[in-house]
């Protein structure tokens, strides 16, 4: 799922609806109630409500839907995290044990060089 463009177009979507919405309200003379400006009290409360309710609750639960989807996105990424931390310490656990080995080794052959001189000398 390509996150961004979920986004985006749900920002689209809401700014078309605010549109609508600023139009319809500028043409019908109701008042805004996007911008908290409330209808009259003479008003049903049915008058006009429904369309924008549909829409306003699609927009919720699309939000909704991706919130999920970022969520479990995220659990993902961490479980895969979790995973490159354990892998990288059991690698740099056995390169570490490989260079003590070799400057073990080393230790014991620049001992044993120094005993030869030692003993030619």
């Amino acid at each position: 799922m390509d996150i961004e463009a979920a986004i985006s177009e749900l920002k689209n979507r809401l700014a078309a609806l605010e549109a609508m919405m600023r139009s319809d309200d500028t043409a019908s003379g109701r008042p805004n109630v996007l911008y908290g400006h409330f209808p009259a009290e003479d008003s049903t409360p049915e008058e006009g409500v429904t369309t924008w309710e549909v829409a306003i609750a699609e927009v919720r639960a699309d939000v909704a839907d991706l919130h999920i989807g970022v969520c479990q996105d995220l659990a993902v990424l961490r479980d895969e995290l979790a995973g490159l931390r354990r892998q990288s310490n059991e690698q740099f656990a056995s390169a570490r044990s490989k260079v003590l080995g070799t400057c073990e080794a080393l230790r014991h052959d620049m001992i044993d060089l120094a005993v030869r001189l030692d003993r030619l000398l």
